[in-house]
């Protein structure tokens, strides 16, 4: 006869560990409610990407008293980052102060570094409870709360809670269970990308790899972006046009080498010390977009990438996740003092709070992609009149660094890109 599961009870369990899962439990710890979150990985381990925390994130760090917690992790602190074309002429600089963020900066990070720090803010509230290689499976809602069910160290469990958290990536198991309408949408294109750690003593390097600065080369159907999450270690990406590694690597990796050693004197050598010599060296990156008509249902609310995964060209992910997470704790603490099971009514205000913020930001992305991505000769030739437009308009320049530090999103008008266009050719 085989054991029935046995049942805990918490107010509010999440479904994967991501920024959105850690901000939002920070925010409600304080609060005293009970929350488990389940995360299929082992552990936080390194995996060596670079993450950027723009303004928005760092407004939401220092809120919760933690900004200066992570300034001691490793970190490169961005005043600005420059664009530049497919030769390395400079387009752009893009500074930080000159946007409406109350941060003059960004913070490039990995990842691993924040999650942990805020995993270690919560480890200090017994009622948190932090369980790694736990496997999300099913759930079930009716008027005693929500009654989910996760896999852990091959034992059947189950958790009987108010509410369910959804931060479990663009795939959601969550979502698919709780049949929330929308479209998952892969973009034609992808990205490759690895981090290289320099040697302890790198005082005989080229200074464009020893050099901390953040840099996009954007050339004809081909984007490379080369930048420093610490000391040691710079993090890149390129553009992988139709996703075709074949293609990509057709003259071999050493062509592909030499080609952005051109951007970046030095890159190459470091590249090879670093073992990036053939193709599966290099991590695919899948961009997708999610687009829901809702995030939240009875008992079920959505977050993080869960909720809207989005293209890294307006670098959001990570913050606008913290973002859903600042706005959803107070609501969460509300609708919890109403009744054993968070209602669909409760939750609203944080869809019409969200929902436009992150269609603005959707768009904005599907436009940077049909011009960055371009090969066209006359959309090249615009995209850097424009880029040399928005470098010498300040009004320009504010609109750009605001949406990209997250504070607002102030997308060019039609007459903005007139401008620039103007001011660049």
């Amino acid at each position: 006869m085989t054991a029935e599961p046995r049942i805990e009870a918490f107010d509010i369990v999440i479904s994967g560990a991501g920024i959105g899962a850690l901000t939002l439990a920070n925010y409600l710890a304080p609060m005293g409610f009970r929350i488990l979150i389940l995360d299929r990985r082992p552990a936080f381990d390194p995996v060596h990407r670079g993450e950027l925390v723009q303004p928005l994130g760092l407004s939401i760090l220092d809120e919760l008293s933690l900004l200066e917690d992570l300034k001691r992790t490793p970190h490169t602190l961005y005043k600005s980052f420059d664009f530049l074309d497919g030769r390395g002429r400079l387009l752009m600089r893009s500074s930080y102060d000159r946007g409406e963020a109350p941060y003059p900066y960004a913070l490039a990070i990995e990842p691993h570094q924040m999650d942990h720090l805020l995993a270690r803010n919560l480890s200090s509230h017994s009622h948190i409870v932090l369980r790694h290689e736990s496997d999300f499976r099913d759930f079930s809602v009716d008027a005693a709360g929500v009654r989910a069910t996760y896999e852990r160290g091959g034992e059947v469990r189950q958790v009987l809670a108010r509410i369910l958290v959804g931060d479990d990536g663009r795939h959601s198991r969550v979502r698919e269970l709780a049949r929330i309408p929308g479209t998952l949408t892969p973009y034609k294109d992808s990205y490759l990308g690895a981090s290289l750690l320099l040697p302890e003593d790198s005082s005989s390097l080229p200074p464009a790899i020893r050099e901390s600065s953040g840099r996009y080369f954007l050339g004809p159907r081909s984007i490379f972006f080369f930048f420093s999450v610490s000391e040691r270690r710079r993090f890149f990406l390129i553009l992988l046009p139709e996703r075709d590694r074949n293609k990509f690597f057709s003259n071999g990796v050493e062509a592909v080498l030499e080609r952005l050693d051109r951007l970046v004197p030095g890159f190459a050598e470091t590249a090879k010390e670093n073992g990036l010599d053939n193709p599966e060296k290099f991590t695919e990156l899948s961009v997708w977009k999610v687009d829901l008509e809702r995030w939240c249902d009875d008992g079920v609310v959505l977050i993080g990438d869960a909720a809207h995964a989005m293209n890294p060209h307006v670098a959001q992910g990570r913050n606008q996740a913290m973002e859903d997470a600042r706005v959803l704790a107070p609501i969460i603490a509300r609708a919890l003092l109403s009744g054993p099971l968070v209602r669909r009514e409760a939750l609203l205000p944080y869809e019409r709070a969200r929902i436009p913020v992150i269609r603005s930001l959707h768009r904005l992305a599907d436009e940077m992609t049909r011009v960055w991505n371009s090969g066209n000769p006359l959309v090249v030739r615009a995209r850097e009149a424009a880029f040399r437009g928005i470098g010498r308009t300040p009004s320009l320049q504010r609109k750009i660094v605001t949406t990209i530090g997250g504070s607002r999103i102030l997308p060019l008008t039609p007459w903005d890109k007139i401008r620039a266009l103007g001011a660049g050719l």
